[in-house]
């Protein structure tokens, strides 16, 4: 008994607070901080003092999907976690057999206890017989609300009252919510939009202008406008359109002035995901808010985007080369996008995903034939083998030279961040019990220890992420030194089969950075920089031969490529 005590203060207790749209019609941020008061009491009852919270403001309980959720999950995995502490058990969930599967495998696997406080539930008093059939109430609580909101929404979409959130170009009515008004802005863009593509202008050309006239992306434009709407909301150029984008514009009837619902559905209440319906199931309403473009242009539209044939796919894009996702720029640092040449579909190569002339901002193409890679690549590992074969000692002594010289320079730096980390945790944890006795004595107000509550629960969660990075990483760093015998291995395998497979080159090579090409004419130039997996980039002894190759890039132009070499 004594032992498990220990254990349990040793690790975090994990407050986890949930609330969604369907638990209720109180304040969401009240219910929230009123749980937080409410677990952090009883936590203080139960002798836990390093507490976490664990906060999904806003998420349904039918799915795991849900950030506080899997931080926590994340925390319990690594072993920081030893108590869980709920309100109540469908603050953990509303899904019979994941919470099922949580209370009877994960947590007591992990050694965790778990407590649901006003359910009277604890794993340290042993089974509770009455939790699975709360478990069962809560899903069919979740399952009734569903079928009320699912039934609502039918209602109101077959009475012509729009489901989706306006596309852009609209925006609700600040004076009435279920009608859609024009966006004086993004209808001007959407407009542009069409009057292109009755010019003749295709939808990447229509992108390519977009984004040079500087204008926001859909997403990005919301988001200056402070309009929360769902979706991806993280991209690095907020004026780069994707073709993609202006299609979809391109095909909405709802420019026209109607409404459309009933455009997807998802199949369960636990399952989240919209799946288009047939649009012989779609419920149209004409011409019930202002139309953006006329119906006689949108019919034209869709005249012509139907008559545009869309290219067979290529036999060899479809078969993806060995070297795709491990070739990078050496300048911008993205990925390389592999093309077939055209009409000469025999030449493939790649080139750099961000060139300037596809809409990127890097100088050069830093174009490489996919034969002529596969020569180099080959060059230098028959060059590496050739190093092992006559002298494997030494080799085995440059390997060990450099993966303990590159690791022993993280080990330092990441202990140190990792001390400074644990030092401030334990500071914070002082100021925050002193701080909750205070408040108990009545030295500091309600207020205040809200106030410097959140600050030290903002700053002692950052803390705990950053030691559970720092750790994981020393234990990865750990792992490397045991990695150069596969590494051995691997290079042993390429000897005796001197071909190089998709599976071979994964294990050989982590990356390869292709630089532009130098010089004109004769002294053409080009480098190409191989990071072998566990080791990075490794430069090899010269040797009497085949130090320098010299390939056509296209008739009458070669190019010669230089040896892998380290640049300080």
């Amino acid at each position: 008994m004594q032992s498990n005590k220990k254990k349990q203060n040793a690790g975090i207790t994990a407050l986890y607070c949930r609330l969604s749209r369907d638990d209720g019609t109180e304040c969401e941020s009240n219910s929230i901080a009123n749980q937080k008061k409410y677990l952090a009491q009883k936590a203080k009852e139960y002798g836990f003092t390093n507490t976490k919270y664990y906060l999904d403001d806003g998420y349904t309980g039918t799915n795991t999907n849900r950030p506080g959720f899997q931080s926590m999950l994340d925390d319990i995995d690594v072993g920081f976690v030893s108590v869980v502490m709920v309100k109540d058990l469908s603050r953990l969930g509303r899904d019979y057999v994941a919470v099922g599967s949580f209370l009877d495998s994960y947590f007591p696997e992990h050694g965790v206890r778990f407590i649901a406080v006003n359910d009277m539930v604890d794993s340290a008093e042993g089974e509770n017989e009455i939790a699975p059939f709360k478990n069962v109430m809560n899903e069919m609580y979740a399952r009734d609300i569903s079928q009320k909101i699912k039934t609502s929404h039918r209602l109101r979409g077959n009475m012509g009252e729009p489901l989706a959130p306006p596309p852009y170009g609209y925006m609700k009515d600040p004076l009435n919510k279920k009608k859609w008004v024009i966006d004086p802005e993004a209808a001007g863009i959407v407009r542009d939009i069409f009057r292109m593509c009755i010019e003749g202008k295709g939808n990447e050309t229509i992108a390519r202008l977009l984004q040079e006239r500087q204008v926001l992306v859909p997403m990005a434009y919301w988001q200056s406008k402070g309009l929360p709407r769902g979706g991806k909301k993280t991209q690095e150029n907020p004026y780069k359109w994707c073709k993609t984008t202006v299609a979809k514009i391109l095909s909405q009837q709802e420019y026209c002035g109607d409404v459309i619902n009933f455009k997807s559905y998802s199949k369960s209440f636990k399952n989240k995901t919209r799946i288009q319906n047939d649009p012989s199931q779609w419920k149209i309403f004409k011409d019930v808010h202002e139309p953006i473009i006329s119906r006689d242009t949108f019919e034209q539209v869709q005249a012509l985007v139907a008559k545009t044939k869309r290219r067979a796919p290529n036999k060899k894009l479809a078969e993806k080369n060995m070297f795709c996702d491990i070739l990078y720029c050496a300048d911008c640092g993205h990925k390389m996008w592999f093309n077939v040449c055209h009409p000469n579909t025999s030449i493939t190569h790649f080139k750099c995903s961000n060139y300037k002339s596809n809409r990127g901002t890097c100088e050069g193409t830093h174009y490489i034939r996919a034969d002529s890679l596969e020569t180099v690549v080959l060059m230098e590992l028959k060059k590496l083998t050739n190093y092992l074969r006559d002298d494997e000692e030494e080799f085995a002594g440059i390997l060990e030279a450099k993966t303990n010289s590159s690791i022993a320079a993280q080990q330092k730096a990441t202990q140190e961040a990792l001390q400074k980390a644990i030092v401030r945790s334990k500071d914070v944890d002082r100021l925050y019990e002193g701080l909750y006795e205070n408040m108990v004595n009545g030295k500091v107000t309600d207020q205040w220890y809200m106030h410097m509550s959140q600050k030290y629960e903002l700053e002692r969660g950052e803390l705990q992420d950053k030691i559970r990075k720092y750790r994981v990483e020393l234990l990865g760093l750990e792992d490397v030194r045991h990695e150069k015998d596969h590494f051995l291995s691997a290079i042993r395998t390429f000897m005796r089969m001197q071909t190089l497979t998709p599976v071979l080159l994964r294990e050989l090579i982590d990356k390869i950075e292709v630089h532009r090409i130098e010089g004109t004419g004769k002294n053409r130039t080009q480098q190409i920089t191989i990071h072998y997996k566990f080791i990075g980039a490794l430069e090899i002894p010269a040797g009497p031969k085949n130090e320098r190759l010299k390939l056509d890039t296209r008739r009458g132009v070669a190019v010669e490529y230089l040896p892998n070499t380290v640049t300080a």
